[in-house]
């Protein structure tokens, strides 16, 4: 299924005859603009995009063109303009546009690089993208892809795009087919594994990353997610090697910092964990899950109530959907016997009801507040997602004892 599809809901019909009034007009001026001649293609295909309003290719070529004089914001309106036109005829304007462009040259006798003419489109895209228009980006690397199926290259930026739009299904079946092309395409396999992380495929994960640091041992990125990925999966001490060696090619990257505090901290090495964590925040105080990291080191050493509350409400404050954080402030909260422990509470299980011993916790702060129906609610989902938690059963037999049926 093609990337417009997905974003309108639309598919676009099969062999749609390209728009026959220009024929022997279109492919002059691309010939043109693939010999470098700019100005006169320009020309040509703003000619063309004026007597046949219809047209498709012609705009397209010139908001290429366009792009590359620096106005991508013009060529980003064009495609946009396009999008709509084929959206409202019920077609995807990238399969619209690549069924157009085929049928255009295969009418012609004039020889068109098909390459070349896709080397075209995904300049398009990769400046588009460099300005951050990722919609309008995947659809140029979606055309560049159906005319370069086997190009890897023109692939991994299509899939990595997708992945940035957070389109994973179709991300991964198109990085796929890249590493199917080039099993050994770097940016491939480190943006296929990036995907397999954030979609929680963590031991997937590593197996790429593992594969994408043996061709590129220096990229920072790839270490320190490969670390993360170790982490996840309780291997500490690879972990440990690969964001340390992160941390090395890197010294100054707070995110680097917070993976190896979160490591030491599961390490039991609070001292070092605090110190990670103060450095990140020492370089970007912005980033929620440094105070949280922080504030669970704190509240490991035993340190001041007040300040460990207030780490984890920075965490919240600077990302408001943070379910750990609301959590653990909660569970906080609750042995003040402060009622707005219950606020928190419900935020987390609204954001991941699957977080460990949510349910539980959450049900003894309802019952500590006097909402017996709500703790039982809680202990009951408690028990079902984990059920040798002793606690949680030991809370339903009191409640049963309590409330004989």
């Amino acid at each position: 299924m093609s990337f417009f599809s997905k974003i309108f809901g639309t598919k676009g019909k099969e062999d749609k005859p390209g728009a026959e009034a220009q024929v022997g007009a279109f492919v002059p001026a691309l010939s043109m603009h693939l010999r470098g001649e700019l100005e006169p293609a320009l020309a040509a295909y703003l000619a063309i995009a004026e007597e046949y309003p219809d047209d498709m290719l012609a705009p397209f070529f010139a908001a290429a063109i366009k792009a590359g004089k620096g106005n991508t914001a013009e060529a980003a309106e064009t495609l946009r303009f396009l999008s709509g036109r084929a959206a409202a005829k019920g077609e995807a304007p990238s399969h619209a546009i690549t069924l157009e462009l085929v049928a255009q040259v295969r009418h012609q006798p004039t020889a068109v690089s098909i390459p070349a003419v896709a080397e075209i489109i995904v300049s398009l895209g990769d400046q588009l993208k460099k300005e951050g228009l990722l919609q309008e980006s995947a659809v140029c690397f979606e055309i560049g892809a159906g005319l370069a199926p086997d190009n890897a290259n023109v692939l991994h930026k299509l899939g990595d795009t997708l992945h940035d739009l957070r389109i994973y299904d179709y991300a991964e079946s198109v990085l796929v087919e890249a590493l199917n092309c080039a099993p050994n395409h770097w940016g491939a396999l480190y943006s296929y594994a990036v995907l397999l992380q954030d979609l929680g495929r963590n031991e997937e994960a590593i197996t790429f990353y593992a594969k994408a640091v043996n061709f590129n041992p220096d990229h920072v990125n790839c270490q320190n997610n490969y670390g993360a990925a170790l982490l996840r999966t309780n291997r500490l001490a690879e972990a440990l090697d690969h964001c340390t060696l992160a941390a090395k090619l890197d010294p100054r990257s707070p995110l680097i910092k917070i993976n190896l505090g979160n490591i030491y901290f599961l390490m039991l090495q609070y001292q070092t964990a605090r110190t990670c964590f103060a450095e990140a925040i020492a370089l970007n105080s912005n980033l929620a899950p440094a105070y949280y990291g922080l504030a669970s080191v704190e509240q490991a050493l035993k340190s001041d109530p007040g300040q460990i509350k207030e780490l984890y409400a920075k965490a919240i404050s600077l990302n408001t959907s943070f379910p750990e954080a609301h959590h653990a402030l909660g569970i906080l909260l609750a042995a003040d016997n402060d009622p707005e422990a219950l606020a928190h509470f419900s935020l987390a299980a609204h954001l991941n009801g699957n977080l460990q011993n949510l349910h539980r916790d959450f049900g003894h702060a309802c019952a500590q507040f006097g909402r017996r129906e709500e703790a039982l609610t809680h202990w009951k989902i408690a028990q079902q997602q984990n059920p040798d938690d002793v606690t949680v059963s030991d809370a339903l037999a009191r409640m049963g004892e309590e409330n004989p049926v």
